[in-house]
């Protein structure tokens, strides 16, 4: 069946093509009879108006790209995209889902030319990219950074972050306050300035306390996150059965860590305190729930998506380098620490 065109309902109302285009994007001046006439043969014809077609005329896609360069199915990265989505559809907006891969600078620079994006927002990893940077830069395509890893020479862009030092120190001085004094540390190892704050926020909490911060209570590396923080609570606990309490750079390495120290015949908390990093959706789904450090995702998301917009309809707004609170979510995985070494059955 042939689509119905608007020369289809103009020819049914009686009326021009043009003054069925004025009464589909409601502009004044026209006579509530001819709204009527137009109305009805819309109906009776059953249009869809083609939006692509109609934004495409007015020079805008009236949709913002999100690029991940992050796995998709972490719940942190998924919280991101699902928060995103609502917002754009919120302000009327689509999104399009890219992820980080070869090419991908190309593939957003056809996407802004081809008129299906006014914008971009991008996470830590995809801004690493420094040929789609300067593409960015080179076609004035406005774009939010969420948690940028390095903002230098990049003057027109926006961003949108945590003070990774302040929340980690927070957590640690938390466990601190319990009253422990030996605090293991696991964290990935990428290369990431988010990994070195957070590191440097551990240490400064014990220092501050008076507490030697070794190395040897520091495990890092690359995996996936939980595998990654499952080996690393093994081999801390083998080598430090001292350690009483545990903190993980995110909440999948929290998993991971209690999975563990589950799995070698101890308890979390009574053998083992552990602390999380961003307050996912399962920290309060694990047993016992998990003690973490509380990021704003939600905001965060909705942040990026209003100002991404007010960029693209205003091109003269201002570019912001935001910096949105943490909290620390006290639940249960936390409390003061045994006064026997860990015994190990497994």
């Amino acid at each position: 069946m042939p689509r119905v065109t608007l020369k289809d309902v103009a020819e049914r109302a009686g009326v021009s093509f043009k003054t069925v285009s004025r009464v589909i994007n409601h502009e004044p001046n026209v006579a509530n009879e001819t709204y009527e006439k137009v109305n009805r043969a819309i109906s009776e014809l059953h249009y869809v108006p083609n939006l692509a077609a109609r934004n495409l005329s007015r020079g805008k896609a009236r949709a913002i790209g999100l690029v991940t360069g992050w796995p998709i199915n972490t719940p942190y990265t998924s919280t991101l995209i699902e928060q995103c989505f609502e917002e754009s559809n919120r302000n009327g907006y689509n999104m399009v889902l890219f992820s980080l891969g070869k090419g991908i600078d190309r593939k957003i620079t056809d996407a802004f030319l081809g008129k299906q994006v006014d914008g971009i927002i991008m996470d830590t990893n995809v801004a690493e990219d420094d040929e789609l940077i300067r593409q960015l830069h080179l076609l004035n395509i406005p774009y939010v950074v969420i948690h940028p890893n390095r903002k230098n020479g990049r003057t027109n862009a926006s961003f949108i972050q945590i003070d990774n030092v302040q929340a980690a120190k927070q957590a640690v001085d938390y466990l601190v306050k319990l009253g422990h004094r030996s605090i293991g540390f696991i964290n990935n190892q990428w290369g990431l300035n988010q990994e070195d704050e957070r590191r440097r926020g551990y240490h400064q909490a014990l220092e501050e306390a008076g507490i030697q911060p070794f190395d040897e209570w520091v495990y890092a590396g690359r995996n996936s996150a939980f595998r990654l923080a499952y080996d690393g609570t093994k081999h801390l606990i083998q080598k430090h059965p001292e350690l009483t309490a545990i903190f993980a750079a995110t909440d999948d390495m929290a998993m991971g860590v209690v999975s563990a120290v589950w799995q070698m015949g101890l308890k979390v908390p009574d053998d083992i305190s552990v602390v999380g990093f961003d307050d996912i959706t399962y920290a309060t789904m694990i047993t016992p729930p998990l003690t973490t450090v509380h990021q704003p995702i939600v905001e965060i998301s909705q942040t990026a998506v209003d100002h991404l917009i007010s960029l693209i309809e205003d091109p003269g707004t201002q570019h912001i380098d935001l910096v949105m609170p943490t909290q620390l979510v006290i639940r249960d995985t936390c409390k003061p620490p045994r006064s026997e070494p860990a015994l190990i059955t497994i």
